[in-house]
């Protein structure tokens, strides 16, 4: 019996959606995501695919909201991402307040 086992990475984009500055662009490359879970359903159906997200994050480094900028074909790994998206905590702000966006990838690779 083969057993398979699936990777999920996130990548922060090494840009801002809407650069507002280098200082924020500094701290959206410094952050922390978890890694989304992977249901076993999906196993049997090899679910794979990349899924790239645009999120807001306030001046805290918390996300606001995230929106599918590229989906991978499958619904349920797109929600993954999301919520997994959603928990992602960036490097505070320090030269200002106000809201930026910023690219996250997850790639989902079974091995």
């Amino acid at each position: 019996m083969i057993t398979r086992s699936i990777i999920a990475l996130s990548l922060i984009a090494l840009s801002t959606i809407n650069p507002a500055s280098a200082a924020s662009t500094d701290r959206l490359n410094t952050a922390e995501c978890n890694v989304p879970n992977y249901r076993n359903a999906w196993q049997d159906d090899e679910l794979t695919g990349n899924v790239k997200l645009a999120v807001l994050v306030d001046a805290k480094g918390n996300v606001q909201d995230t929106i599918v900028i590229s989906s991978s074909g499958h619904i349920a790994l797109d929600k993954a991402s999301l919520r997994a998206s959603a928990n992602c905590k960036f490097k505070p702000a320090t030269n200002g307040s106000e809201p930026v966006w910023a690219q996250v990838q997850y790639n989902w690779v079974l091995n």
